[in-house]
């Protein structure tokens, strides 16, 4: 059967042959598409490795030394300090609320971040397999961040709760698992140290305090490898936020609407005042409503353009499984069964849409690499560098084999249900029917 499936393939190859090609770059488009929108909701559906649904925050801001209501008595670090502690054990007191810090500098809903290259000594060495650009996460030791982030720990490392009674020194940290995992593999991480260069080339070590579960800084992108490292002296700015985690069975909304007033009449305090109270859920969802937006739209492009490709590739097949009536007449005369007629043209299909998607798949890997997609959706860096995670999204090999899957399968199965219908009814028409009507 296979033999005849290529022989018929062959001797129709000029008929065939833009088809094939269309096929082809279909599945260069498609991938695209579905690429996009697979890394997207794969990402979505992961967890963000704290409880944010029961979160919120409040924006502190400075009076301006030009400001009429600007206090010089307050304008001094310590007394700075002191006021933020106060409005911390304030907003502690309030009713629902079962925690809260506070972080300088919000960003990506955890904290200040920046990027510093971390490795591991080996003896006297350093083992170059083991250099990795890590996101630093500050945190205010003694405030509870653990706790009110819902940032869980992994065994063999002190609680949340002990995490917030321990003296920090100045250079101590905390990984993720990713983190520990990638340099010290099974070994418990706590206890271990990892190093940096500073920017006056000295060698800092960092001694691990604990290890936490798995936490992404962006909720669009998998987890990132994180380390979460001590501010012991307050950094007081123009702003600064506070985070608060209410009790469990709270309803946020209802929360916000009486936490609201209270913030705007208690939390003025020296030269703080309160600007805003929000919902995690809502800083999240308007600081990246514009990747969402652009998702959203691909998603929508990916739908549209299915619809279409299954409309136009069922079309396709259907005239061109038609117009064999004559030949499918003659193959029934030498002894070939409904069942035959059926399989051979759903083989055809099969054969020719398996290596159309091959040629196409490899002709956009080609693309790929040429132009440093590797790695890459539409261009747009998944932070490989700053990810140790094994997600098949970070490893491109797995990540073109995936997507090409799915491309495969969504055009392999158009090809099959153009058809099958046409097919099914050509292989019912009577041989000698068949003959006269041609």
């Amino acid at each position: 059967m296979w033999k005849i499936i290529f022989q018929n393939l062959w001797s129709r190859r000029k008929k065939i042959g833009w088809i094939f090609t269309e096929l082809a770059i279909v599945t260069m488009i498609l991938w695209v598409l579905i690429d996009v929108s697979t890394v997207f909701l794969y990402n979505k559906s992961l967890p963000n490795g704290y409880d944010n649904d029961r979160l919120c925050q409040v924006d502190i801001r400075t009076y301006s030394e030009d400001d009429p209501m600007y206090n010089e008595e307050y304008g001094t670090e310590e007394a700075c300090n002191e006021n933020i502690e106060r409005i911390l054990r304030k907003v502690k007191d309030y009713e629902g609320v079962e925690n809260a810090t506070y972080i300088f500098t919000f960003w990506q809903y955890l904290g200040t971040s920046s990027v510093q290259t971390y490795y591991m000594k080996s003896g006297n060495e350093a083992v170059d397999s083991l250099i990795k650009p890590i996101h630093v996460m500050r945190f205010h030791p003694n405030t509870n961040y653990f706790e009110t982030y819902g940032i869980e720990t992994t065994e063999g490392s002190p609680s949340p709760e002990e995490l917030s009674e321990l003296n920090f020194a100045w250079n101590d940290a905390v990984i993720t698992e990713d983190v520990a995992k990638r340099f010290f593999g099974k070994e418990n991480a706590v206890g271990k140290k990892l190093f940096f260069i500073d920017w006056k080339k000295d060698t800092i070590w960092c001694p691990i305090k604990a290890v936490v579960k798995d936490v992404r800084h962006q909720s669009y992108r998998p987890n990132s490898a994180l380390i979460f490292r001590p501010l012991l002296k307050p950094e007081v700015y123009d702003y600064c936020t506070l985070v608060v985690r209410v009790k469990d069975g709270v309803d946020m909304s209802d929360f916000l609407k009486g936490f609201d007033e209270f913030v705007n009449k208690e939390l003025n305090v020296g030269n703080f005042y309160a600007q805003k109270v929000e919902s995690l859920n809502e800083i999240i969802r308007v600081s990246e409503i514009s990747y969402v937006t652009l998702n959203d739209i691909t998603l929508i492009l990916t739908v549209f353009f299915l619809i279409n490709l299954s409309l136009g590739v069922v079309g396709t097949f259907w005239l061109q499984t038609r117009d064999r009536v004559e030949e499918m007449g003659v193959l029934r005369t030498f002894g070939a069964t409904k069942w035959n007629i059926r399989i051979m043209l759903l083989g055809e299909g099969f054969v020719l849409s398996t290596l159309a998607v091959f040629v196409g798949c490899m002709l956009y890997l080609q693309i790929a690499l040429h132009t440093e997609l590797v790695g890459t959706s539409l261009g747009m860096s998944y932070n490989i560098g700053t990810n140790l995670t094994d997600s098949w999204i970070l490893h491109f090999g797995e990540h073109f084999m995936v997507i090409s899957l799915l491309c495969y399968a969504v055009i392999t199965l158009t090809v099959l249900a153009g058809i099958y219908i046409p097919a099914h009814s050509i292989s019912n028409v009577n041989p000698i029917e068949a003959l006269r009507d041609e």
